[in-house]
């Protein structure tokens, strides 16, 4: 079977391999083994590969890949609730590999119909702008949050969701070609380019909110960012940091800190898991999965590209300007469906 490693670290085009391991062995008790469909890239991923994602790096040789979809294709002595030809999302941080064994609890069993394009997004950017918006701030319907990279899949679902519990958003992208795809995606008030001067960015946050106080900044760039952010919120507000993609620490002017009561919080998905319960997780992917069932919660996708192809991927992903995802697709995800090359757009 196919599997994707690093041996070292470096650009995630330049270093990763395509190579053939030997198939797992039959499921243990309490195990399954998962034939993974439809594999996301995430920046997180790139950066890893990089090593350059949180504070402890990977031992080599590593299998990346954070996000999949899969299919049950055996089960382990007893294990209830599961069987072969499930489609599950794998709770794992190995994804990119056609077969794994895991214990049955990782594997979240979804909807059989569900679009396995999209379920492959749904363990981290979902419960990250849900979990973004609800468990930052008290926020009621007609208060206002700004976000940056709003155009990013985070930044759409947390738009999406905000409006659909009439919470504002204003919504901060870099190029004036994503300002309609994240209006179309629910956002209240989009500003493209508007992170420069801190001054300059608190009259238009004025302007757009209608002087209604900010409460909460959701923050995915860091860098310079961060502060001008902070300079546009009332005071007493929150900042909320869960991405560097201008590869720079958060700055911030102590004078926000001190004089003016702003708070500076970072996020990181997997402490929520650990630290929301199981009710409160099992509530948020059960909204999800829903959202991603009628339509109404779902990510672009720019495309699919077959995992054979995946040096070709992870050049893609790393790109800017991209209308939506960029996906793998394995051999059994092209047999359920999944074609290379399509896109939706979300």
């Amino acid at each position: 079977m196919k599997a994707i490693v690093i041996e070292g670290f470096g650009d995630p085009a330049a270093t990763i391999r395509l190579k053939d391991l030997a198939e797992p062995p039959p499921p243990g008790p309490g195990e399954v083994t998962v034939e993974m469909l439809v594999l996301n890239i995430n920046p997180s991923d790139l950066l890893q590969i990089q090593g350059l994602y949180g504070t402890a790096r990977p031992p080599m040789p590593f299998i990346p890949g954070g996000e999949a979809v899969g299919r049950i294709a055996a089960v382990g002595d007893g294990v209830a609730g599961l069987a072969a030809g499930d489609i599950v999302s794998p709770m794992i941080l190995n994804c990119w590999i056609e077969r794994v064994n895991m214990k049955a609890a990782l594997a979240m069993k979804l909807p059989a119909d569900i679009d396995l394009m999209q379920a492959a997004m749904l363990k981290g950017n979902p419960a990250t702008a849900e979990a973004l918006l609800s468990d930052q701030v008290a926020l009621r319907p007609g208060d206002w949050l700004m976000q940056n990279a709003a155009n990013s899949a985070v930044g759409t679902f947390l738009a999406k969701l905000a409006r659909q519990r009439g919470i504002n958003t204003l919504n901060v992208v870099r190029r004036d070609g994503a300002v309609a795809d994240v209006k179309a995606a629910g956002g209240t008030a989009v500003l493209a380019d508007a992170l420069d001067d801190a001054r300059a960015f608190r009259k238009r946050v004025q302007e757009a909110t209608g002087g209604a106080p900010v409460k909460l900044a959701i923050d995915a760039i860091g860098g310079a960012a961060t502060g001008v952010m902070a300079h546009a919120l009332a005071d007493g507000g929150t900042v909320v940091n869960y991405g560097l993609l201008s590869g720079e620490q958060c700055r911030i002017d102590a004078q926000h800190l001190i004089f003016r009561r702003i708070t500076l919080k970072g996020f990181w998905l997997i402490h929520w898991f650990q630290d929301a319960g199981r009710a409160r997780v099992a509530e948020t992917y059960g909204r999800i999965i829903s959202g991603m069932t009628d339509g109404t919660l779902t990510t672009p996708v720019a495309e699919v590209v077959p995992m054979e192809e995946a040096t070709r991927a992870m050049a893609l992903a790393g790109e800017g300007g991209r209308a939506g995802k960029v996906l793998m697709v394995t051999q059994a995800g092209r047999a359920a469906g999944v074609r290379p090359g399509a896109a939706t757009p979300g």
